[in-house]
């Protein structure tokens, strides 16, 4: 029996997040891929639907993916929520590093086979 992966993708591009979704829900067939526009979306899906792991893109206005990751951190402590940070600029990627935010940032445009890789792998061994 194959295990159902919840996934929340953020991004305030709304093709973006819709192309995101629809390339890792391909790649990962027994995932449950939720995209969503705003970081208050984000985190209302979240507490409705728990996800596995959340792609949260930084550089919105509003509540940014920094901001919805602290929330969901807060929201689920005891989860091993798996936290992905997504951004084209490399330097606010780059000063999160040491953070603990998230547990892995990269950087736009992603490698789609290697985030689902790393989805499946990372989720599963939770």
């Amino acid at each position: 029996m194959t295990q159902t992966i919840e996934i929340l993708v953020l991004d305030d591009e709304r093709d973006a997040a819709d192309m995101l979704a629809a390339l890792l829900t391909l790649e990962l067939q027994d995932a449950v891929v939720r995209a969503v526009y705003t970081g208050a979306d984000a985190v209302a899906v979240a507490t409705e639907h728990r996800p596995d792991a959340a792609i949260l893109d930084l550089e919105m206005s509003g509540l940014d993916g920094e901001g919805v990751a602290g929330a969901l951190r807060s929201a689920f402590p005891d989860s091993r929520l798996l936290l992905i940070a997504l951004s084209g600029n490399v330097l606010r990627l780059g000063a999160l590093r040491n953070s603990g935010t998230f547990d892995y940032l990269l950087s736009k445009p992603v490698d789609i086979a290697a985030l689902a890789d790393l989805l499946n792998g990372r989720v599963r061994l939770r």
